[in-house]
């Protein structure tokens, strides 16, 4: 049964764009912003909500275990892909399908995803400062109610079992070196019971050792527990090292998964241009 259906995703962000104050009704609200602007001497013009297309007809199916890594330039809109699936950004349209369950748009928001299985690991990590590893990750499960208390405690050992941070539980995450915090974000979402993991550039900024071991735990996740695994990586090797493939955000659009072996030999100069 497919794990994820993406089904012509479209996502717009309001930003501010110039408008021309000669072109506003209120002659009087324009004369008074034009004697302002002017006496501070800038332009004639003032800035109103617009809204900019960021994603147009995102289409994606993965199955459940699947790894697929989503790369392409900076501003193409990787993170907000990531963000819309997660419910923290709203979709201006489209369908999404959970493990065959389909979820209205009007319930696309972070709780009602979280409780559905999808979990997102920020870039930063998002740690709390003053709590211990442990208690970073008994968080969530507390607030969503997930099981008794006993029941809570295992998942947590679990998860800090499973990225191997169970020695640091009692530590805080300013102690700690980047790439375990990076693991105990990831045991934070995991331990929600989650079926989907999306991941913001994890292995940015870690050294190679790191990197390589963070990869390992993150391909044990698919292999122990067939967790599916969205991750926007710059470093296209990673793909290569979890043998997973690679879509790339181009012009707003999704572009069809392949491995990178494939993308060398790819019709499409652009995508062939990103090796």
């Amino acid at each position: 049964m497919e794990s994820i259906s993406l089904r012509n995703i479209n996502f717009s962000h309001t930003v501010l764009a110039s408008s021309e104050l000669s072109a506003l009704k209120s002659k009087s609200f324009s004369n008074i912003l034009s004697r302002t602007l002017t006496n501070a001497k800038l332009t004639h013009a003032i800035f109103l909500p617009k809204p900019m297309s960021i994603l147009e007809d995102v289409n994606l199916t993965m199955e459940k275990g699947d790894i697929l890594c989503i790369s392409g330039k900076s501003g193409e809109g990787k993170s907000s892909l990531l963000r819309v699936i997660a419910g923290l950004e709203k979709a201006t349209s489209g369908e999404i399908s959970l493990f065959g369950e389909s979820v209205p748009i009007r319930d696309w928001n972070a709780l009602s995803m979280a409780q559905k299985g999808v979990g997102f690991v920020f870039q930063n990590n998002a740690l709390i400062s003053d709590l211990t590893v442990h208690d970073n990750i008994a968080v969530p499960l507390r607030y969503h109610k997930i099981g008794t208390e006993e029941d809570i405690e295992q998942k947590v050992q679990r998860a800090l079992l499973l990225m191997l941070a169970s020695k640091f539980s009692s530590d805080y995450p300013y102690s700690l070196s980047l790439g375990m915090r990076k693991r105990v974000a990831v045991a934070r979402s995991w331990a929600l019971d989650a079926k989907i993991l999306l991941l913001d550039e994890p292995t940015a900024g870690l050294d190679i050792n790191s990197r390589n071991n963070f990869l390992s735990l993150i391909d044990n996740l698919r292999e122990l527990y067939k967790t599916t695994i969205i991750m926007i990586i710059n470093d296209l090797h990673i793909a290569q090292d979890l043998n997973s493939k690679i879509s790339f955000l181009i012009d707003r659009k999704l572009t069809p998964p392949m491995l990178y072996d494939e993308i060398k030999n790819s019709p499409n100069s652009r995508i062939r241009a990103m090796i």
